[in-house]
């Protein structure tokens, strides 16, 4: 009889643990732009000083390139220099207006910058039109993240 009772004990555990490792699994999978990227080719683990002196060089070689611009716009916004990150970022839509991180990013940056949300909302428009797939998250992360200032219709953007 306790033979049992502790084999049920051991299934109801590995049903629990089971069931807990589905909800991160799915809680990865819609946050994973949340999380820091662990992947050596993306990159790097470059913070503060080193990622702001990465961008430097980037920067100082390509001046004109989206992607230098995005990290050095991502290193100032990272340090919170809002301000000096918006012109980068929007040399880098200048050249490439189809890049998700970007977009969001700088989306992001307007509205920590308390710009006004009919700006907001054409970034988040462009976010939407661009990446249908992924829609809805940005409707509800920028609709959360203005306090409601930013609506969106019921019918999207196409």
């Amino acid at each position: 009889m306790r033979y049992l009772r502790s084999l049920k004990t051991l299934l109801l555990i590995a049903l629990v643990g089971g069931a807990l490792a589905l909800v991160e699994q799915q809680r990865h999978a819609e946050h994973q732009h949340l999380t820091e990227r662990s992947h050596a080719r993306s990159l790097p683990q470059l913070k503060g000083r080193s990622l702001r002196e990465l961008a430097q060089v980037l920067v100082a070689l390509y001046p004109e390139g989206a992607e230098p611009n995005l990290v050095m716009g991502t290193a100032l916004a990272e340090e919170g220099k809002l301000a000096e990150a918006r012109p980068f970022l929007e040399k880098a839509l200048a050249v490439n207006r189809r890049n998700q991180q970007l977009l969001f990013l700088y989306g992001r940056l307007l509205l920590d910058l308390g710009e006004k949300p009919a700006k907001i909302k054409e970034v988040v428009d462009d976010l939407r039109r661009y990446f249908p797939r992924s829609r809805q998250k940005v409707e509800e992360y920028f609709a959360e993240a203005s306090k409601g200032k930013i609506h969106f219709e019921a019918n999207g953007v196409y």
